[in-house]
């Protein structure tokens, strides 16, 4: 009986659809479909034996497309980590005293222990244009996207006491040592970042992640320097009025993203990534500041003399955006 049952049903399998017709619907004993359910249809493959439509399998269709260009704007996070930080200063002193010169000195060393920045963080306005394509008859895709962020991120303001160490040419006090005061700090502006990236396409989106090259404008300050040494066991000013010095620069670096993407609809998508970038920035110099502390008094000291220094610009930058694209 079961053979008999399972002849015919494979008979029925392969009648053609015209002599089908009007043969009685037997409904299973679990019911008929229900009126939100639709059959699947199998159809015959090339080699005669049936085969499951790809949209009866999941996750076999995707609203995203072949290929688009894209760009969109939105809102994020960054924070940047400055961290250790290194600090130099050089003062060359010449001592005059009613018009003569006495003596001459000069002094310097780093700060100690090296200043430590702390880390920074700001909501962010960001922009984005790229182009992404599936490779062929796969899920898989390759892409590209120009990225900006304005960070806007700066570290406090430091202020470093960093001895100095230096001898003078004054026989009756050959030391010159002393401190050098600061006030020290790192700014993070606009970022521009080029990424290549490696995705995998789902139903309403893609997951990528790619490396590549950011461009970030870096700011480093050193402001209020005063030097100052001890002379005949007083603290002396020996600069006169306090200075700054700054330097900016664009710093090419290292990059990696990874994000995700989520169709709306076939025209707008979101946008989640990650940013990771590390700028191969160059050190604040100043070289050869002249300074001038004369005396109101012919009979005191009046210094003049020149302010060198040094100092670091490491930064990291983390940036978390999400943005709202559309394909065009």
């Amino acid at each position: 009986m079961r053979f008999g049952f399972l002849s015919v049903f494979a008979f029925l399998a392969i009648l053609p659809v015209s002599a089908q017709e009007g043969l009685p619907v037997v409904e299973s004993s679990k019911g008929a479909l229900n009126d939100r359910q639709t059959p699947v249809e199998a159809s015959p493959s090339a080699n005669g034996q049936l085969s499951t439509p790809a949209s009866a399998i999941p996750g076999a269709t995707s609203i995203v497309p072949a290929s688009s260009f894209f760009g969109g704007v939105g809102i994020g996070s960054a924070i940047t980590t400055f961290g250790s930080q290194y600090v130099y200063n050089k003062g060359t002193s010449e001592i005059y005293k009613n018009g003569v010169l006495t003596s001459t000195g000069v002094a310097d060393g780093p700060a100690i222990p090296d200043p430590y920045l702390p880390s920074a963080s700001n909501v962010v306005p960001a922009g984005q244009f790229g182009y992404f394509s599936k490779f062929k008859g796969s899920s898989w895709l390759w892409g590209a996207k120009l990225q900006y962020a304005y960070l806007g991120t700066s570290s406090d303001p430091q202020v470093l006491a960093i001895p100095q160490y230096g001898t003078s040419t004054n026989q009756n006090n050959s030391s010159f040592s002393g401190t050098s005061f600061n006030t020290y700090s790192i700014k993070a502006g606009s970022q521009f970042a080029l990424m290549p990236f490696i995705g995998k396409a789902f139903n309403r989106g893609y997951f990528y992640g790619g490396a590549g090259i950011a461009l970030t404008q870096v700011r480093t300050s050193l402001n209020d320097v005063v030097g100052y040494a001890t002379i005949d066991g007083v603290n002396t000013n020996i600069s006169g009025a306090s200075q700054n010095f700054s330097s900016s620069q664009w710093a090419y670096g290292v990059a990696a993203t990874a994000g995700i993407t989520y169709f709306i609809s076939s025209k707008i998508f979101l946008d989640l990534s990650y940013t990771y970038s590390r700028p191969n920035t160059s050190d604040l110099s100043a070289s050869d500041a002249p300074f001038s502390n004369p005396s109101s008094n012919p009979s005191d000291p009046s210094y003049y003399g020149t302010l060198n220094g040094t100092a670091t610009s490491n930064l990291q930058t983390n940036v978390i955006l999400l943005t709202i694209n559309a394909r065009f």
